[in-house]
């Protein structure tokens, strides 16, 4: 019965088995209780913006505090299961899968057409997979093993952001407040674990806060964490506007040059 869903059970116990030895990996070498210091202070910008934005207190405004609340925590059962990869693992598993349907339709085919003695359908059937046979054979070696440590790296980073946002993501008990401004806040932030934005941010600001440690860089910054959320508070308008993470960060930076 099993086998009909599609998944062997001891695959999948050896993908949560690999899964769950990753992610104590992860937790191992990363320091969490730095990165939740940072997230709050990602947050503390966030509730900021809310203030500062006229726009954005304006899109909240009609919805009561327990609406707010349940709008904050939304997100929270998506983001362990966040991929932020999945377009780009999906186009590169497309050409297998389109070549092993055309291999699955043509074995099927030429089974019949042998069965039902229609030699002309059974002869088309097979110099297809003889096709199928020369292209996969056609793609060097070196092509196909660029592909499966790339597609590694995208797996490693997909577990390790599911890791991150799964340790960094803001449940109800975080939102048990009347301030608005935090209720909003933590929302917006639940949904940036939804991409990239959430943990470059916390990854920012977790060097930001390191960077005072450390013996000769800290004696030319004294307070880079403050001198960075000054520069994002200073500009919501311009960041605002921005198109994307990118967009943002090379207009800041044009400004300030």
């Amino acid at each position: 019965m099993a086998s009909q869903s599609g998944t062997h059970p001891a695959h999948t116990l050896w993908q949560n088995k690999i899964g769950e030895l990753w992610t104590r990996l992860v937790l191992s070498l990363v320091p969490i209780d730095d990165l939740k210091t940072a997230r709050e202070q990602v947050v503390e910008i966030y509730a900021m913006a809310y203030l500062d934005i006229g726009e954005f207190q304006e899109a909240f405004s009609d919805h009561s505090d327990l609406e707010l609340r349940d709008w904050a925590v939304e997100p929270y059962g998506r983001i362990p299961d966040y991929d932020p990869h999945e377009t780009v693992t999906s186009l590169l598993a497309l050409p297998e899968k389109i070549l092993g349907w055309f291999s699955k339709t043509l074995t099927v085919t030429a089974v019949v057409a042998g069965l039902a003695s229609a030699r002309w359908l059974y002869s088309l059937a097979m110099d297809g997979l003889h096709l199928i046979e020369v292209v996969e054979a056609s793609i060097p070696l070196t092509a196909i093993a660029a592909g499966i440590v790339y597609l590694w790296f995208l797996y490693a980073d997909t577990l390790v952001h599911q890791t991150l946002g799964e340790e960094l993501r803001v449940g109800q008990a975080g939102v048990q407040t009347r301030r608005r401004t935090q209720i909003v806040a933590h929302g917006v932030w639940n949904r940036s674990l939804l991409g990239q934005t959430g943990l470059f941010l916390v990854g920012l600001f977790y060097i930001l806060d390191a960077i005072p440690e450390l013996a000769v860089v800290g004696s030319l910054f004294d307070d880079p964490t403050s001198y960075f959320t000054n520069l994002i508070t200073n500009n919501f308008d311009l960041l605002y506007q921005s198109d994307g993470l990118i967009d943002a960060l090379r207009n800041l930076i044009q400004k300030e040059i």
